[in-house]
């Protein structure tokens, strides 16, 4: 056989093994969207942002106002605290904790797990979806506490007269503006909400509508309990708002053209000469 024949049946060999190559880099398989998250820095403000809140909370005692600053309500936050007022404020002040520590947080971190699993994400993905909504929260919190320590507002408790009287000194009663409680839910509800946004997920609207529904729940009960008014309820969810919408936004998913060199296809053939011909295709 001549060389020209040889060398044509080389190039169809090559040509149908690479086929395969060539057609998976016209048509990657889809690629997860991931949340970008860097853990040096990510990590940092988790750890340090949560330790400035556990050492506020475990001082409150003795570096929040011993005396009100902004003492009385204005019109409208006496007249909306009268109306949402419960006579049961203990029930009411137990509720809210529960939207905090319980149903909030399992919202956000359990619904976002669920619908990695379903879609089928990795334990790794779901991490740092978890990574970013946790960030949120601590942002959020930590916000709070500076506002709350400098502004100093009497709670409604005292201007209503429902604080119990070995509680009337407790320098938390003059930490009502703004709601902790908001603005954690809500930071969390948005945060998670974002995310699925972010990310595409079909199950989004619904991650939102419950997120959202439990912080504003939360808010109410706060009010109910006397805790706070109801500007420090919607600053609280303003401002747990916003962090829960900045801080996803900032890890966004990047796009499958900047998701980094992915191997999509290998061909092979020995070469007209002799030796193997081994070539890769693929997106970069």
């Amino acid at each position: 056989m001549s060389s020209m024949p040889r060398l044509l049946l080389s190039f169809v060999f090559v040509a149908s093994l690479a086929a395969p190559g060539v057609a998976l880099a016209e048509e990657p398989p889809p690629v997860r969207p991931m949340m970008q998250v860097n853990l040096p820095i990510d990590l940092t403000v988790i750890g340090v942002g949560g330790a400035a809140w556990i050492t506020t909370e475990a001082l409150k005692s003795k570096i929040a106002p011993a005396s009100c600053r902004w003492c009385s309500p204005p019109g409208f936050d006496d007249s909306i605290a009268r109306a949402v007022h419960w006579s049961d404020i203990k029930t009411a002040a137990r509720l809210s904790d529960v939207g905090l520590y319980g149903l909030a947080p399992l919202a956000a971190f359990g619904f976002d797990a669920a619908v990695v699993y379903a879609t089928g994400g990795t334990l790794a993905e779901w991490g740092t979806d978890a990574l970013v909504i946790l960030q949120s929260m601590v942002v959020a919190a930590d916000l709070t506490q500076i506002v709350k320590f400098s502004v100093g507002r009497a709670r409604p408790l005292l201007e209503y007269g429902t604080v119990a009287p070995d509680e009337r000194d407790n320098r938390d009663n003059n930490l009502s503006f703004f709601s902790g409680h908001t603005s954690f839910t809500f930071s969390a509800a948005v945060a998670s909400g974002t995310v699925a946004t972010l990310k595409g997920y079909r199950a989004a609207p619904f991650i939102w509508a419950t997120g959202l529904t439990i912080a504003a729940a939360t808010g109410y009960l706060r009010m109910a309990a006397d805790k706070h008014y109801f500007s420090d309820v919607m600053v609280g969810a303003i401002v747990g708002s916003a962090v829960g919408f900045v801080v996803p936004w900032l890890h966004r998913p990047t796009t499958s053209k900047d998701a980094g060199a992915r191997l999509s296809g290998m061909m092979a053939s020995p070469l007209p000469g002799g030796g193997p011909l081994v070539g890769f295709s693929g997106i970069w």
